[in-house]
Formats: C-alpha cells, sequence, structure tokens
C-alpha cells in the first residue's frame, strides 16, 4: 500500500505540495484507492481517498495502528560533511538503519561547507516512506565541530569511527542496554589526529573497521549496522 505524508484536520487527512502531487500525477490515485498516511507521529493511518481536489485531497481514516518501522532507541549519527555523491549514499542509508536524528559537522578536512535544506528534506520524506517510517527524522542544520564536541556529552556512549585506531575492538557491551547513542564517522578526508583524541578525551568509544580503506558511506553503513543490531534496535 502506497506511503504519504500529510497533516490532520479534524477527522479527515490532507495530502498536499509534492505529496499530491506524486500521488495524483505520478501515481494516479483515484478516490476510493487505499493507502497509508503519516502525520509525522507514532503511527500508521490506514485510510480511502475520499475527495481529490486541485491542489490537494482529503483522506478518510479507517484504522489506526502503531507504526512498527520505529526505531527503539536513540541513534543519532554525526556524519562529517561529506561530498555530494557521498552524501545521496548516506542520509537514506542512516534512516533505514533507524537513527532517530543526524547532525553534519565542519572540521578540518571538511572541503564541502553547505547544507541544501530543500534537497535534505526531501531525500528524509523520500527514505521514510521507503523503509515504512511514519515520524520523519530530523537533520539538524550544520555545525561546526566544536559545538559536535558539546552535544556529544549529553549522551549514554559515542561510539567513534577513528582511523587512527590501531586495533578492530569494537564491543558489543558499548551499546548493549543503552538508549541514547551517538555514532561518529568522518568523511572522505577523516579527522586529524588531535580531532580524533578530542574525541577520545570526551569518552569515545574508538575502533577500526579493518585494514581496508572504507569510502565514508560504506563505512557509515557499517557502523550503524552494527550498532542497529547489538543495540537491538
Amino acid at each position: 500500500m502506497r506511503r504519504f505524508f500529510g497533516r490532520k484536520e479534524n477527522d479527515f487527512i490532507i495530502i498536499e505540495d509534492n505529496e499530491y502531487d506524486h500521488l495524483r500525477k505520478v501515481l494516479r490515485m483515484q478516490e476510493d484507492d487505499k493507502v497509508i498516511a503519516c502525520i509525522n507521529d507514532e503511527y500508521d493511518y490506514y485510510c480511502t481517498i475520499s475527495k481529490l481536489n486541485k491542489n490537494n485531497c482529503l483522506l478518510k481514516i479507517d484504522e489506526i495502528k502503531i507504526c512498527p518501522a520505529l526505531p527503539r532507541r536513540n541513534i543519532v549519527l554525526f556524519q562529517m560533511l561529506p561530498k555530494k555523491d557521498y552524501f545521496d549514499a548516506i542520509l537514506p542509508k542512516a534512516i533505514e538503519l533507524g537513527v532517530s536524528e543526524i547532525y553534519f559537522f565542519t572540521s578540518e578536512h571538511t572541503m564541502t561547507k553547505n547544507l541544501k535544506r530543500e534537497r535534505v528534506d526531501n531525500q528524509v520524506i523520500s527514505a521514510c516512506k521507503q523503509c515504512e517510517r511514519s515520524k520523519l527524522v530530523n537533520v539538524h542544520d550544520l555545525i561546526d565541530f566544536e559545538k559536535m564536541l558539546v552535544l556529544l556529552r549529553d549522551f549514554d556512549v559515542i561510539i567513534f569511527a577513528n582511523e587512527h585506531e590501531k586495533t578492530n575492538n569494537f564491543n558489543i557491551d558499548w551499546v548493549s542496554g543503552k538508549e541514547k547513542i551517538a555514532v561518529v564517522i568522518g568523511n572522505e578526508g577523516g579527522f586529524s589526529e588531535k580531532e580524533s583524541n578530542k574525541i577520545i578525551d570526551i569518552g569515545g568509544k574508538s575502533f577500526s573497521l579493518g585494514k581496508r580503506i572504507l569510502r565514508c558511506d560504506t563505512a557509515t553503513t557499517a557502523v550503524l549496522t552494527l550498532v542497529g543490531v547489538f543495540s537491538n534496535n
């Protein structure tokens, strides 16, 4: 069943803007067709298309269920801002793998310095629909490295994929039973040794992903998979 994000108004859900264009012009859906609507909360709304208007449509709510795809842990990705090609791979994969929030940050080896909000928002909606999440993932405004260090102090554990680390020593106990988990990953330029030491100094659990050099999108996917599986997310 097709999934759309909209807003609730009284006993109906309204689908509009880009979501309506996709429903009407791309998928050519009709009145009485069945869809799942999401309003950025914990529920899936099983609906019937009640009325198609020029710029929106009304959905009649038939049934409401808890969304089964929502993560059980608060896993937050701190990703050093990569080039566009890597960015376009990282954002949807992180959402599919169950992150709750994403912070992109700049550092010594960051070449790209801006975050295009409209592009980000469109990718978030598309990824959440793909993996059937009912609540949109919050991608925060771009922050710098020092601001990230301040935010990291508020987590139960900091998982740090560190290219300067000599041993592959990911420990399941780091994430088992933890509720608020930060995952810190570099971009194609990596971290300076000074930056790596600062993350370790505030309690970052540093580990290596092995002897092979991974692209940053591969590293993000690998680490989030480890964290998700072993934290029971």
